[in-house]
């Protein structure tokens, strides 16, 4: 149970830092992003479109994460 909690917290904090690069900055995001998709895998982009999508931040999101694999 704690491990899906902090799975989720994880993914919502790269989410917020997406959302907020102008003040966090882009080596900061970009940072959180790539460790986020090399813990997670393909398998956790599901999961951090779903909390993007929520957060209305999928205009965001979306792009970085397939700049990130092409």
């Amino acid at each position: 149970m704690v491990a899906q909690y902090a799975s989720k917290t994880f993914t919502r904090s790269v989410v917020d830092a997406m959302r907020h690069r102008s003040r966090t900055g882009e080596t900061l995001t970009l940072s959180a992003l790539g460790r986020y998709l090399r813990r997670s895998g393909r398998g956790g982009v599901g999961e951090l479109q779903h909390i993007a999508r929520e957060l209305c931040a999928l205009s965001v999101v979306h792009p970085a994460v397939e700049a990130v694999f092409a």
